[in-house]
């Protein structure tokens, strides 16, 4: 057997040693051209096993190979995502979870939900305990930077606003000079508001308070996105008639999924889910008559449900993937009214939420 020579790890080793070592096998002196060749041929031999084992290590092939979405939602007020007298989760963030589970397992039940809190939605995904969070979190550029996530897409167009005592008296901003406000401590909320008293010159008071204590009489006015506004007056007051949340928007509130930023294919499969929702609206296609629905000859539609067209094979699922999280959930106007619309105690108009189409800010890019 020959001898190796540790120094010489060639091709960063010494050129002129008898032998040198790549991994287990000896190369002998030779010309530099045989030798560029030898190491070509052995470096295409551990390429394909490198690319296997990133495949392996990807998002989806987690999911695949685990048969569930782990996917973190906050225990919140009916509406957004709780559990309800049945023990299941229900709530508009909750059906992102089943419509994404839908695409990508062929089943929106196939979900693992993961309970995460302010302080740990995005360390949850960093430490990998879940594979997407669906939460009420606003995208800024500063969180994609500091917690190395992306938020893929908006499923919710919100804004920061003010709820009030309806016998208050309190009509607009300006009516809370001198006043008591209730903000989450350690938020951006908290930081408009800051922002917000300084150059109105309100003179305001803030309270590092949730909105439990808002209800209790703790201050004058609470301050959240608004539909947070919404959910806390139907499933917190007494007598949600006695509340008033004021017209004024103080900023603007893009509210998203987020994933690591380590897997873009995975990025792309949770934005092109919401994407597909809100194609299916904007093509009044609904869970109802989904299979009814006609062939446009090759055109968005049956790109979207998977007749034609390799959008699902671009992404790495089944052509038919936005049928079953179709199938699954509805399109996006379904899920809106369902958990949010004005029939429900929410009871939030679409406003911006609405289709491009109809003077809203929802539209999806071009199937094609």
């Amino acid at each position: 057997m020959q001898a190796f020579r540790r120094e010489a790890l060639w091709p960063f080793g010494k050129v002129g040693d008898t032998t040198t070592t790549l991994g287990l096998v000896p190369i002998p002196k030779r010309g530099k051209a045989v030798r560029l060749a030898i190491f070509c041929a052995l470096l295409c031999l551990c390429l394909p096993r490198q690319a296997a084992a990133e495949a392996d290590s990807s998002t989806l092939a987690h999911v695949r190979a685990n048969k569930d979405l782990r996917c973190a939602v906050y225990p919140d007020d009916v509406g957004r995502s709780a559990i309800d007298s049945a023990g299941n989760w229900q709530g508009f963030y909750v059906e992102f979870c089943r419509a994404v589970a839908a695409a990508v397992l062929g089943d929106p039940n196939f979900v693992e939900y993961i309970e995460v809190g302010s302080g740990t939605r995005f360390s949850a995904l960093a430490e990998k305990k879940t594979d997407v969070v669906m939460y009420s979190s606003t995208w800024t550029l500063g969180r994609e930077a500091d917690y190395k996530i992306i938020f893929p897409v908006v499923y919710l167009f919100d804004g920061q606003g003010f709820m009030v005592r309806a016998a208050s008296g309190i009509k607009s901003l300006n009516d809370l000079k001198g006043k008591t406000i209730c903000v989450t401590a350690n938020t951006s909320t908290e930081r408009n508001l800051e922002a917000l008293i300084r150059t109105r010159h309100l003179d305001a008071k803030v309270i590092e308070s949730n909105g439990d204590s808002f209800f209790r009489g703790g201050c004058d006015a609470y301050t959240a996105d608004r539909m947070n506004l919404a959910t806390n007056r139907a499933n917190r007051a007494d007598d949600p008639a006695q509340y008033l949340i004021l017209p004024d928007i103080v900023s603007r509130e893009p509210i998203g999924p987020m994933v690591r930023d380590d897997d873009l294919q995975w990025a792309r499969i949770v934005r092109s889910v919401v994407d597909a929702l809100i194609l299916a609206e904007d093509k009044g296609i609904t869970a109802a008559n989904l299979d009814a629905t006609e062939s446009d000859s090759g055109g968005e539609v049956d790109n979207l449900l998977g007749r034609t067209g390799k959008i699902g094979q671009q992404l790495g699922l089944d052509d038919k993937w936005a049928y079953y999280a179709i199938k699954a959930v509805g399109n996006y106007g379904e899920i809106y009214e369902k958990f949010f619309g004005p029939k429900t105690p929410i009871g939030v108009e679409r406003g911006l939420n609405r289709l491009w189409s109809q003077g809203g800010l929802l539209y999806a890019p071009d199937f094609q």
